[in-house]
């Protein structure tokens, strides 16, 4: 009975090679490249021994970019070969979300489909460290020292404040361990009713309207669906207390760019912390870039040194999970 065969891009398998060897499993490992696939030992694989049943998606594969002699990014290439081989039934991505056009190929072919919540912590510190900033006025504090002007202004403590944060899943509790040391109120928001020991309260995303005007950051963490696309409007914003910061690790589409704009033009004393937009790369024309009210980041909210290692620990742990038969931690549904 031939083995089971598991496709992974070469430029990550090296680095779990070690562990794969020492897997109570028996499979066979397939190195996929843009130009061919090989064994572990370089040898070429025949097309008609090609039957891989598992796939994974490196954080490594997400910006391996082109390689040469190709006009499609590896990523695009590697999700191709995992749909049109027409074997594979079980595919480990690097993302927490699905709204990838290639990942949702993967899931319209009817194979199984599991996210990561490898990116979490690095959204969790990243959110800390923005908030801290704006809150902190580091921006002032950096022209002050470029200016050599002595500066003694107080700043203000996240201490005894509230953070609501919508979309209490992994990142929002990843977030809410953080910030409570420090002195923080969680509010907690999600679709349907829950207790979690996380947070200090649980509201429903009904229940929005009545939390709002009682909160100091509003973290937007929730996935993208047509539930949440434009949740963040006019009406949800002038809801939001003056003062108070709005930040979005989620999806750019969460937020109505045109209201928050308009809102923030309107003088409004509330700030923007956002990391994902509409359209990316954002559009150099665009007035994000420049206002006054925003601070803003590409895109790398997740992409904290320790993503590769969690990755690789999220796929050896549902690898040998899959094996064996047991339920996955991680699975998204089409």
């Amino acid at each position: 009975m031939s083995k089971r065969q598991v496709l992974i891009p070469i430029s990550a398998y090296e680095r779990i090679r070690s562990r794969l060897d020492n897997s109570q499993h028996d499979f066979e490992i397939l190195c996929w490249s843009a130009n061919e696939v090989t064994h572990p030992d370089g040898s070429i694989v025949a097309r008609s021994d090609f039957r891989p049943e598992i796939g994974w998606i490196p954080i490594d594969l997400l910006f391996a970019g082109i390689s040469e002699g190709m006009s499609v990014p590896d990523f695009l290439l590697f999700a191709d070969a995992l749909v049109e081989c027409g074997t594979v039934e079980w595919v480990q991505s690097c993302l927490a979300g699905a709204d990838a056009p290639p990942l949702q190929k993967i899931l319209s072919a009817g194979i199984r489909l599991s996210n990561s919540d490898s990116p979490n912590a690095g959204v969790a510190e990243y959110t800390m460290a923005a908030i801290m900033n704006v809150v902190h006025g580091w921006g002032e504090r950096a022209d002050d020292q470029r200016s050599a002007r002595w500066n003694q202004k107080s700043w203000t403590e996240i201490n005894g404040g509230t953070w609501l944060i919508v979309g209490f899943g992994s990142i929002g509790g990843e977030i809410a361990k953080r910030a409570r040391p420090f002195g923080v109120h969680i509010v907690g928001a999600r679709r349907t009713a829950t207790d979690d020991g996380r947070a200090d309260r649980m509201v429903t995303m009904d229940e929005l309207p009545s939390v709002l005007p009682s909160a100091d950051v509003v973290v937007v963490a929730c996935p993208l669906t047509d539930q949440t696309r434009g949740l963040v409007d006019k009406l949800f914003l002038d809801q939001m207390r003056n003062g108070s910061i709005l930040v979005n690790v989620s999806r750019g589409p969460v937020v109505d760019t045109g209201d928050l704009l308009e809102v923030l033009d309107a003088g409004r004393s509330i700030r923007a912390i956002l990391d994902v937009f509409d359209i990316e790369p954002l559009e150099p024309t665009s007035p994000l870039w420049n206002h006054e009210a925003v601070t803003l980041t590409s895109h790398i909210a997740g992409a904290g040194s320790g993503i590769t290692k969690r990755g690789d620990d999220v796929f050896i742990e549902q690898l040998d999970a899959y094996l064996a038969g047991r339920e996955l931690r991680l699975e998204l549904k089409p």
